[in-house]
């Protein structure tokens, strides 16, 4: 006779992250070097390793940007690596070391993060840093309960809007966005069975804030 133990499921985060998963942030134009840093504290009760993989995004050319994990700092942004793991009381964390070396323009960065050999359990972090006329209403903003998909987007794809049915009442038309300068837009909606679609054609890279004007949540999509 043959005994099966069943395993629960890990459902408890194994890491967090502080202070935010949108790192956005206006500085002024100069040739200082700032550090832009997201932790990912350890909530498990072993030593946790962590994983990372650039996904998309980049800096304005002149820039020196460099990127340091926990165990290496890089010449530059690799697109992958390994984290030395960390103490149960300890965290994993990605810098970021900025000098626009007195050129405006900006740094937009899309990582995925993970426990090493689970990417499964993958997170997104972002990183929207510039110098110039960005309003920090993107760092303040409140999230909704919508969800958007494929987020990250290519500009120029269709976005697919979901999430509880009384939220997508609103008439489509009232789908307002905030671009990364900024600036505030109407959207181009069309309904769905299941919710909206909105075209991202002609939209700027960086991160854009979508909002029903009935609602007061936001969605942060990050346009590449």
């Amino acid at each position: 006779m043959s005994v099966f133990v069943l395993t629960p499921l890990q459902t408890k985060a194994q890491f967090g992250i502080a202070p935010t998963d949108s790192l956005v942030d206006v500085f002024p134009t100069d040739s200082l070097t700032r550090i832009f840093q997201i932790d990912f504290p350890n909530q498990s009760q072993d030593s946790l390793g962590l994983s990372w993989r650039r996904v998309g995004g980049g800096w304005t050319d002149g820039w020196d940007v460099n990127l340091c994990d926990l165990g290496e700092c890089y010449t530059g942004v690799p697109s992958d690596a390994d984290m030395i793991p960390c103490a149960p009381d300890g965290a994993g964390y990605l810098k970021l070391l900025v000098n626009a070396l007195g050129i405006e323009g900006e740094c937009v960065l899309h990582f995925w993060v993970w426990p090493t050999g689970n990417q499964d359990a993958l997170v997104n972090i972002y990183y929207d840093l510039r110098n110039g006329g960005v309003s920090h209403v993107h760092s303040a903003a409140k999230p909704s309960s919508l969800v958007a998909y494929p987020n990250p987007v290519r500009s120029g794809e269709e976005v697919r809007v979901s999430g509880e049915p009384s939220l997508l009442e609103f008439p489509s038309s009232s789908m307002q966005r905030i671009g990364p300068l900024g600036s505030l837009h109407d959207c181009d909606v069309k309904a769905t069975s299941t919710g909206w679609s909105i075209s991202t054609q002609g939209w700027s890279s960086g991160l854009h804030l979508l909002r029903a004007r009935e609602s007061d949540g936001f969605i942060r999509l990050f346009v590449q």
